[in-house]
């Protein structure tokens, strides 16, 4: 790594007079002594744990972190140090003990002969750089500034499991194990061995929660092998292992994991589901742990669930204008169907949620029917789906309804009664959003016919369908332009000339993003009205192609396309776009002769006039070479050949035209062969260069 030297050293620094991080700020003119007042005043008032005033200041909008950064540097006489481009060792910034690390907000950079080199977020803290020296033994620091967000990156990533193994050693050294069965006695022991707060088994479960929510993971894997104990995370819709351990770890884990989520430990023959509430850094998430019997053990899936004051509003979402303003117009109305369709983790809920939250107010009466409930929303009435008790899905929207709802929300149609029984009440004056599982919205209407809904019903209630998918996003410390391979955009039906006015990025890999490339998540939506014109030939033709047809005669942005759109913006990458849209469109034709992408039907291409109809004769149908002009058995001149084509293609030779005559002449006679005897034992005379047609 490359030394730092900044301008000051510790002892420099405390050589000077005391100042606060405000009046440093001021005489930078980062802020007004009026902001700073402000801001103070509500630093004191505040309640719960004191907020620190860079934080206030980025919350409140008056500046950023790295402005802050700068002008703490150059007031002070420091360097700037960019975390998120430096390959830290982890080992030198365990060097200083976590807690105060995370107190002081420092971070140990190198080793230098006397001393250390640290990034700091607030460098007018003399008394913090003095823990410091003190802890890790250190004569001399080298103070280097860094953002308060990058500073608590550099600690939470140099204590992370993949870095760390000291917990889960000291789990699979206290001898706790339980791969076999408990007995009564032994589960209430095994309750006790894991519930003690100082335990190393409490500290590496919640070291893996928070480890999780700082990763962005959307879910947690604790699955037992046969040697081993494996977590992964799953980021932006990919699974990345973080830990493996012994074994012998996996019975205390799990069984912590249950005891925080309220099973039965003593239970692993069947599976099980729970709920359970964690709070990292000060905030709480909650949890949906799911457990599973398998051929070695337990395996436990936690999702970690979006809170309710954190649903993103639907601009937010990832719509063109185009599309918002088709989504929005389906909400105004008083009633309807809105289908929201797409696989299992393509954020068809999240997009429910950002929905009714933009049409919740006081007037209306919203009830949502949901397995499970994820988000707990404030202001609406939530009703969780328990076939045990009955509580079905068609039960409990039949008593919805009796419930004076203006919207209603049914997690998901999986059959042909809670699909009547939605589109019905679409039509009986309520609003009803849901959600199915299909490729594309056209797919969408389709489907409903299929599971025996008369196609009047679905015409006359549905509104609107959206088909989504998740794209990761470049990442912002390391995307940088580049050229997409051909095939990849031939794949996508683009041309090297469609990137002319396009900004492709992708991301190189760094410490922000894992190395990655990607970091965070957008989706890309095909919204589907359904007008009148639509209805008509729902009713009349209710085949997929058909609608599909329709669909794209009215402008619909297809899946591929909003992704390939985004592409082009620099939004994702077009490598992301073919694997989120490959299943959802085939495989494009392109032009035997310019290589363009052709649209399904074409019969010549329309930028070279190439004909792209099967190579065959009009008049004796006999098959032809992709490079002939005229057919050699009845010369009829091929039709679709432009002049550049013709003059581009090899002209036959002598010898093809006298050698396609001849395989004519053996392919007549083989019609008056007599049975049972080969073609190959008729005479036959070769033909000589010079030989008469």
């Amino acid at each position: 790594m490359t030394t730092l030297r900044p301008a000051h050293t510790l002892s420099s620094l405390q050589s000077m007079q005391r100042r606060r991080i405000g009046d440093v700020l001021v005489d930078a003119g980062v802020l007004s002594p009026e902001q700073l007042a402000e801001v103070l005043a509500s630093q004191q008032s505040a309640s719960g744990r004191r907020r620190k005033l860079g934080e206030l200041l980025v919350e409140s909008g008056i500046t950023d972190e790295k402005t802050i950064a700068r002008a703490l540097a150059d007031q002070l006489g420091l360097t700037v140090a960019d975390l998120s481009r430096m390959a830290v060792d982890p080992e030198v910034v365990r060097s200083l003990p976590r807690a105060v690390a995370e107190r002081t907000r420092v971070v140990p950079l190198e080793r230098t002969s006397t001393g250390l080199v640290v990034a700091v977020a607030d460098p007018t803290n003399v008394l913090a750089l003095d823990d410091v020296r003190l802890h890790t033994g250190s004569t001399d620091l080298v103070v280097t500034v860094a953002t308060e967000s990058q500073v608590r990156e550099q600690l939470a990533r140099a204590w992370a499991l993949d870095q760390d193994r000291s917990t889960a050693s000291a789990v699979e050294e206290s001898g706790l194990d339980r791969d076999a069965g408990l007995s009564a006695a032994a589960a209430l022991e095994s309750d006790a061995a894991v519930s003690d707060e100082d335990s190393p088994v409490v500290k590496l479960v919640n070291r893996i929660l928070s480890d999780a929510v700082r990763a962005r993971a959307s879910d947690i894997h604790v699955e037992t092998q046969r040697d081993e104990l494996r977590v992964r995370f799953r980021v932006d819709g990919m699974l990345r292992e973080v830990m493996s351990a012994s074994k012998r770890a996996a019975g205390p884990v799990i069984s912590r994991i249950k005891i925080m989520s309220g099973l039965d430990i003593a239970e692993r023959r069947v599976p099980q589901d729970g709920r359970s509430r964690v709070t990292v850094d000060g905030s709480a998430f909650d949890c949906r742990v799911s457990t599973l019997p398998t051929l070695h053990g337990e395996k436990v899936v936690i999702r970690l669930l979006t809170r309710g004051d954190a649903v993103p509003s639907l601009d937010d979402l990832g719509f063109s204008a185009e599309q918002l303003a088709v989504f929005r117009k389906s909400l105004s109305v008083p009633q309807g169907l809105v289908l929201i369709t797409g696989p299992t983790g393509s954020g068809k809920t999240n997009t429910l949620y950002s929905a009714l939250a933009e049409v919740l107010t006081p007037e209306k009466n919203i009830i949502t029917l949901e397995d499970p409930v994820e988000v707990q929303l404030a202001g609406i009435t939530q009703v969780q789906v328990n076939v045990k008790t009955g509580m079905t899905f068609q039960a409990g929207l039949r008593s919805v309804l009796r419930q004076d709802p203006d919207i209603v929300l049914v997690g998901e149609v999986r059959d042909s009664e809670t699909a009547e029984l939605a589109l019905k009440a679409s039509l009986t004056g309520h609003l009803v959003l849901t959600t199915l599982h299909t490729n594309s919205a056209v797919a969408a209407l389709t489907r409903l016919v299929d599971m025996g809904v008369q196609p009047f019903l679905v015409a006359s209630s549905l509104t609107a369908a959206i088909a989504q998918r998740l794209v990761r996003k470049p990442c912002r410390a390391c995307a940088a332009p580049y050229d997409p391979p051909v095939d990849v955009l031939r794949t996508l039906g683009l041309h090297p000339s469609d990137l002319v006015d396009a900004t492709p990025r992708k991301g190189t890999g760094c410490p922000d993003c894992g190395g990655t490339g990607y970091n965070g998540r957008t989706a890309v939506y095909e919204v589907l009205e359904v007008d009148a014109e639509l209805r008509r030939v729902l009713v009349a033709d209710p085949r997929e192609a058909a609608v599909a047809e329709a669909a794209a005669q009215r402008g619909m942005l297809s899946l591929r396309d909003s992704a390939v759109r985004k592409a082009l913006a620099g939004e994702t990458t077009f490598e992301e776009a073919l694997r989120v849209t490959a299943s959802d469109d085939a495989a494009p034709t392109t032009c035997h002769a310019c290589e363009r992408t052709l649209e399904e039907g074409m019969i010549a291409c329309p930028w070279c006039g190439t004909s792209q109809q099967p190579s065959g004769c009009v008049s004796c149908h006999r098959s032809l070479r992709q490079e002939w002009t005229f057919c050699p058995w009845c010369s009829t001149a091929v039709a679709g050949r432009t002049p550049a084509a013709v003059a581009s293609a090899a002209e036959p030779t002598v010898d093809a035209l006298v050698e396609a005559v001849v395989e004519a002449a053996i392919d007549a006679t083989a019609e008056h062969t007599l049975p049972g005897l080969p073609i190959s034992a008729l005479p036959r005379q070769e033909a000589s260069p010079t030989s008469e047609a």
